[in-house]
């Protein structure tokens, strides 16, 4: 190489970002985004007046107005109750069906758990839809229940009702975080309990429960945490019957009212996302204690399964139609509604066909949201995956001294309301001027909310796959002249290919079906398909909403379709990837 050339290569290489640059970089990007909208939210929610009118002074008058409203307390105690039953029933279920999966000969366990998973894949307000088509008041099963079997069905529309709905779309949370916990836990108590004559359920009450009790504490704070946030469930069933929550408070005080008393909308949401951190912030020192309740004999648990003789096939069918009803039920009663001009067990649907459902997709509004979803999924689970990438290197390849902060950092947006986000967002882009206000005007501003919201997907992908890549190859590449940038890039990186991969699919099919941080930043002409589907239903229209749902639910089948055959994703009770 001569003189000039290597001269010209070393200014190259100086005029790139050192490694701690582009580490503080990255830390600033990522904790900006992810804290950054929460302080226009509480600058918001002490001031007088909205933030777009001029003037104002600060107060805490926005706390007092909502601390005296009757109404939010009506709505908090229905959220606490709300909150309680759903994690009852979902913790319950849910370790249920990790120990039968993980510790016992249950027939076909292993499909079992797969399909457990089911509704934390499919899209959450098409499952609610489906279900009010099938068992709402007046829907296909239970019309076609009382009419001939003049049996009682549950009642949707009341807080318990709705805490069924709620538990058994959260319960694949506390069934993957109780089998992860059996999976990384020795039998050998267990099989020394039965050998010295105690009979399963006392084995199950004395050790295995115990056992789990932290991954009980721990999938139990989330689905409390992920409850209270809740919004499309008590908005559809709850408000027309005049049972608010918190979160369809918050939406109803900004969207019905006559002038919206944004001071006491943000008052609202700070208390909540001071709840959510809180319970967040538990959460993580539950973890830390689970450790010590599991036992693990070298480097892998041995697992002896219990044999649960003639139980067997009743455990096996209770299963199952807990999973057809829950899951497929609604699916299919949300695909046959697509198809109808109504639904009704009096009249046979054949008799009620039409393609008009799904002839209004290729028209106006609903075109607009299939695009938008689909552009922001694919651009978003692109850009996501990139830098979350490049945040976990971050905190778990580097020598920055903030780097503990970014692990927490990255799983917070998931604890945190939609609604919330939403709000924050939209006060952000209000106060940052003319880039504030070219994201507010378009799509990109939705697509970063939905971006930040689930983060914390990519990031529970790629960690585990990083974890196992040793630290060895790192010095390695390091002993030989290598850089930071240079090793991660031209070692690590490569090895956490299926992670990538399985990153960007997860975040693809989060995004297209993700809805709640929307609700407060679309405008005419950036809808999204969730957005929409709401809007459409709360007007009274069924049958254009179902195809809506049933467009979602078949890019989500097809898109996972791919990613576990073509790249050989796998998704389990441990981890993804």
């Amino acid at each position: 190489m001569t003189t000039t050339a290597y001269e010209g290569t070393l200014r190259r290489r100086r005029s790139l970002p050192t490694a701690g640059t582009l580490q503080w970089l990255t830390w600033v990007v990522v904790v900006g985004l992810v804290l950054g909208p929460f302080v226009p939210l509480l600058y918001a929610s002490i001031r007088d007046r909205p933030l777009y009118e001029g003037g104002g002074v600060f107060t805490i008058g926005a706390y007092r107005d909502l601390f005296a409203d009757p109404k939010f307390w009506h709505a908090a105690l229905h959220t606490l109750e709300y909150a309680a039953l759903t994690t009852t029933l979902s913790v319950v279920a849910g370790a249920a069906v990790a120990i039968l999966v993980a510790r016992t000969d249950l027939p076909g366990g292993r499909y079992f758990g797969r399909l457990t998973l089911l509704p934390l894949l499919l899209p959450s307000l098409g499952i609610v839809l489906g279900w009010i088509v099938v068992w709402g008041p007046g829907g296909y099963l239970s019309s076609l229940v009382h009419t001939h079997l003049h049996l009682p069905t549950l009642d949707i529309n009341t807080i318990h009702g709705m805490s069924v709905i709620e538990a058994t779309r959260l319960l694949p949370v506390a069934y993957m975080t109780c089998e992860a916990s059996l999976a990384r836990a020795d039998s050998s108590l267990e099989d020394a309990a039965r050998s010295a004559g105690a009979s399963p359920l006392g084995v199950l009450r004395s050790i295995t429960i115990p056992m789990l009790r932290p991954a009980l504490l721990n999938s139990g704070t989330l689905i409390f945490t992920l409850s209270i946030a809740s919004l499309g469930i008590p908005l559809l069933l709850g408000t027309p019957h005049n049972i608010q929550f918190v979160s369809t408070y918050l939406y109803l005080q900004w969207t019905n009212a006559a002038t919206p008393d944004s001071p006491l909308v943000s008052a609202g949401a700070m208390l909540l996302l001071l709840v959510a951190t809180g319970l967040l912030l538990l959460r993580n020192r539950m973890l830390g204690a689970e450790a010590r309740y599991v036992s693990v004999a070298g480097k892998a648990g041995r697992t002896s399964m219990l044999a649960l003789r003639a139980w067997k096939w009743p455990l096996a069918i209770a299963v199952a139609l807990y999973i057809v009803f829950s899951t497929l039920v609604p699916v299919l009663g949300l695909a046959l509604m697509s198809f109808v001009a109504f639904l009704t067990p009096l009249i046979a649907p054949w008799h009620l066909f039409t393609w008009s459902n799904w002839q209004v997709l290729g028209t106006g509004v609903y075109l607009r949201s299939i695009e938008h979803s689909a552009l922001l999924a694919l651009i978003g689970g692109l850009a996501t995956t990139a830098v979350v990438a490049l945040a976990t290197l971050v905190a778990h390849r580097s020598k920055l001294p903030a780097r503990r902060s970014l692990p927490f950092v990255m799983l917070y947006p998931r604890a945190i309301p939609g609604l919330i986000i939403g709000i924050g967002f939209f006060w952000a882009y209000l106060l940052t001027g003319a880039p504030g206000s070219w994201l507010r005007q378009g799509i990109w501003g939705i697509l970063l909310a939905f971006c930040i919201r689930n983060l914390p997907f990519a990031y529970v992908v790629m960690y585990p796959t990083m974890a196992r890549v040793g630290e060895e190859l790192d010095r390695a590449g390091r002993s030989v002249g290598a850089g930071w940038w240079r090793t991660c890039r031209s070692i690590v990186m490569p090895l956490l290919k299926p992670a990538l991969f399985a990153s960007f699919v997860l975040m693809f099919v989060e995004i297209l079906n993700d809805y709640d941080p929307a609700l407060f930043l679309v405008r005419p002409g950036t809808e999204v398909i969730g957005t929409t589907m709401l809007d459409t239903f709360l007007q009274g229209i069924v049958g254009p909403v179902a195809s809506l749902a049933m467009v979602q639910v078949g890019v989500t089948v097809l898109v996972l379709f791919l990613g576990t055959v073509v790249f050989k994703i796998r998704v389990t009770g441990g981890h993804d990837a």
